[in-house]
């Protein structure tokens, strides 16, 4: 399974609001049926059309390119991440006839962005906004260029070409399979991320299912190069988050190569036990005035792998706040809102080593 939410869960966890746990998207007009009529509709309800090579994939977020110290918004809503994502251009239908175009996709809040990949061939479809900046997503019609052939020949004004529907058996995918091994776990609140090596989005790319005895077989894997993630949750908070082969920091995962059409060894996953630690402080308001209801504290990893390693924690009226439980690592912290459009607020990033017990952070609040 493509797994495209799981950021979605970290922004609940922030506004304590369900995930948004499937893409709506619009359908195609009665009468639509057959692959010219398809090509025709996807293609007119798009404002730019190309073929190109993915060049680069790089997630933008003010979150994470503020320095430590800056201000940002408070309502993560405001200025969600997205993923830019910059093509060759080899043929472009619609659209302005440029060499290189860089468009937008959608990532966290949304689970509607496509999973672009560095090196690959996409016919993309993509919409303008009233800025006229380009952004595309997996309701659009974009898809790699070979599993598009019915699209192209229409494009083209050549004659229609069916579909690939021998793709996978063209190019067969890989089977991983293994274990994960920690005395008295209990695995029902546990995952089992893939992370592609040299993608930068946040998104684990899959995830496979662990049985009551840590036990995972996943068919059908992309081949590539990955970075497997063990997490365990209690209450929405991570309380085990370890990288293959067994390790808490990222720089010294390993990587797994799947393989076309092969099974690899049975991985053996050791995870240690972790310790945890409080972190409590308080939220100062910088005009004096009461603080927004609602407001929460947010830890997100200052680690790009181990990004999802996210908490959050109400703020009680007088300013306080307490986490029992967080794993050792380097985190940023801020202040967020759920505005309701009339308050605008800013937040400053601070950055916070936890690895003793934590008492005195201090986080501010600055009206805009």
């Amino acid at each position: 399974m493509r797994f495209h939410v799981l950021l979605s869960a970290v922004f609940a966890l922030a506004f304590n609001s369900a995930s948004t746990l499937a893409c709506s998207c619009v359908q195609p007009p009665p009468g639509t049926e057959t692959a010219r009529d398809f090509a025709e509709w996807r293609a007119n309800r798009s404002d730019a059309i190309f073929e190109g090579k993915v060049e680069s994939v790089e997630l933008k977020w003010a979150l994470m390119d503020a320095k430590v110290g800056a201000l940002i918004p408070a309502d993560i809503e405001e200025d969600s991440p997205e993923m830019q994502i910059t093509f060759d251009v080899s043929r472009s239908y619609r659209g302005e006839q440029q060499k290189n175009i860089r468009i937008r996709t959608c990532v966290g809040g949304c689970d509607c962005g496509f999973d672009f990949r560095a090196g690959e061939q996409y016919l993309v479809y993509a919409f303008a906004d009233k800025s006229g900046k380009l952004s595309s997503g997996i309701c659009s019609g974009t898809a790699l260029l070979n599993e598009r052939k019915a699209d192209v020949s229409y494009l083209r004004g050549e004659p229609i070409v069916p579909e690939n529907t021998e793709r996978n058996r063209n190019n067969p995918t890989g089977k991983l399979c293994g274990r994960v091994l920690r005395a008295g776990l209990d695995f029902t609140d546990s995952q089992l991320f893939f992370l592609r090596a040299g993608n930068k989005s946040p998104i684990p790319y899959d995830e496979a299912a662990l049985d009551q005895y840590g036990s995972f077989c996943t068919n059908d894997v992309i081949p590539g190069k990955y970075y497997l993630l063990f997490v365990n949750r209690a209450e929405d908070s991570p309380t085990s988050f370890v990288f293959y082969p067994g390790v808490t920091r990222s720089s010294k995962a390993q990587l797994i190569e799947v393989m076309s059409g092969q099974t690899n060894p049975r991985l053996v996953f050791n995870v240690p036990a972790q310790p945890t630690f409080s972190v409590s402080g308080s939220v100062h308001v910088s005009d004096k005035s009461a603080l927004p209801a609602g407001s929460k504290v947010i830890l997100f990893s200052a680690d790009p792998l181990s990004f999802l390693s996210a908490y959050s924690q109400d703020v009680a009226q007088d300013g306080s706040f307490e986490f029992p439980q967080i794993l050792p690592a380097k985190y940023w912290a801020l202040v967020v809102t759920d505005s309701d459009g009339a308050s605008k607020w800013l937040a400053r990033k601070v950055e916070v080593d936890v690895d003793v017990r934590t008492t005195n952070l201090s986080l501010e609040l600055i009206a805009k």
